[in-house]
């Protein structure tokens, strides 16, 4: 399944603000890519969040999903195991899930550690069709002993309801499920996940294939983390069976944050990539997330650029702690002493008031917070130099 599952992020103190969005994130995700997720939802370490599945989910899977309460770490496993299953496991999971006697998010994640236990059978979709398949092929003891002549006097549906009592069987959207083991893996306490999800564990990987080689043929490549040193690049180049990085080309361009996907499949050498994840590599938390806000406040869309603004944030000022225009708009209010609980404002729009403020302050509000560009030091001097010659004037 190679389909990635969506879900949206919520900070439980924003919620019921109706301008508030939270944030989107596509499983299975590594922890920077989630970390990500979290800035744009404005989230804190330990603050509580409230999780609403998107797009991509399979409705056996939205369907137990949504009896039981769950995190996102348990989801990203969920996903991150899907992925790597066959058609063939996927059927059997979705039998599985059907057939646990005790179900919980505790068990759903032992049942993707548990399908050799179980035996999947496609296109068997009812009672009659068990029944039939076991008195063809005298799949039961029971039936053994009987005389030949018996056979045709026996009611299909009724074998096959007690096949599949004993079997524990039950039938899902693509056929028949049934258990073959008593034994039960427990890898899931419920409190301590039994594996992390390990994909793209840096903020830019390069899947790198050689030169010429067709969409059909991307199989052969290997994935490059930035930035790389001698020792990983001698070892993508092994695997790839070639000696220099000139052999290669960049084939896709995975980035942790949303808002660099606009930089990948532009045709930029592999130096370059990595030159712009160094630079990234070397920020503080706090300066990545200025950095991030920054790029969206400049809608940055080419490399070259984005490398150019690491050298700049000096030039901008930035608020994370701004959420929504609705919010800022109420927040000026106030402090002019405005009682937002009278009758004048309950039809007030915060929103555009909040959205006119920023205009005329030159901010934007990005998915990070507030951005604003800091006049560059010739100018204020120039603006002073004019003040002061209009005072002696």
């Amino acid at each position: 399944m190679n389909q990635s599952m969506q879900v949206w992020i919520y900070a439980c103190q924003f919620i019921d603000n109706p301008a508030y969005q939270g944030s989107a994130l596509s499983l299975p995700a590594h922890r920077e890519a989630v970390r990500d997720a979290f800035q744009r939802a404005r989230l804190k370490e330990g603050e509580p969040y409230h999780l609403e599945r998107g797009r991509g989910w399979p409705g056996f899977i939205e369907s137990v999903l949504d009896r039981y309460n769950h995190t996102l770490e348990e989801l990203n496993l969920l996903v991150y195991k899907l992925a790597q299953m066959t058609e063939k496991q996927i059927e059997v999971y979705e039998g599985v899930l059907k057939a646990l006697p005790e179900r919980n998010m505790k068990q759903v994640i032992n049942g993707l550690y548990n399908l050799e236990r179980f035996e999947f059978l496609p296109g068997i979709q009812c009672d009659n069709e068990i029944g039939e398949m076991t008195i063809d092929d005298d799949l039961d003891p029971i039936l053994k002993d009987l005389p030949g002549d018996i056979y045709t006097l026996l009611d299909t549906e009724k074998v096959g309801a007690y096949i599949r009592e004993k079997e524990n069987g039950v039938f899902t959207s693509k056929g028949y499920c049934y258990r073959v083991s008593d034994q039960w893996q427990e890898v899931y306490d419920g409190k301590q996940l039994p594996e992390q999800v390990e994909i793209y564990p840096f903020q830019f990987s390069l899947y790198l294939v050689p030169k010429g080689t067709e969409l059909e043929d991307l199989g052969v490549g290997a994935w490059l983390e930035l930035p790389y040193d001698e020792a990983s690049k001698i070892r993508v180049l092994e695997n790839l069976g070639l000696e220099s990085f000139k052999q290669c080309r960049i084939a896709k361009v995975h980035t942790a944050a949303p808002l660099f996907e606009q930089l990948a499949g532009r045709d930029h050498g592999i130096d370059r990539w990595n030159d712009f994840a160094r630079k990234l590599s070397f920020m503080t938390e706090k300066e990545l997330l200025k950095y991030k806000a920054v790029a969206e406040y400049e809608r940055c869309s080419r490399l070259e650029w984005a490398i150019e603004l690491t050298d700049m944030l000096d030039q901008y000022a930035f608020d994370p702690a701004q959420v929504t225009y609705a919010t800022y708009g109420r927040e000026c209010l106030e402090q002019m002493g405005a009682d937002l609980e009278a009758q004048a404002f309950r039809r007030f729009d915060f929103e555009g008031y909040g959205k006119e403020l920023y205009a005329q302050t030159g901010r934007k509000l990005t998915a990070y917070g507030a951005v604003s560009k800091e006049p560059v030091l010739e100018e204020v001097q120039l603006e002073d130099h004019a003040m002061m010659t209009q005072g002696m004037g």
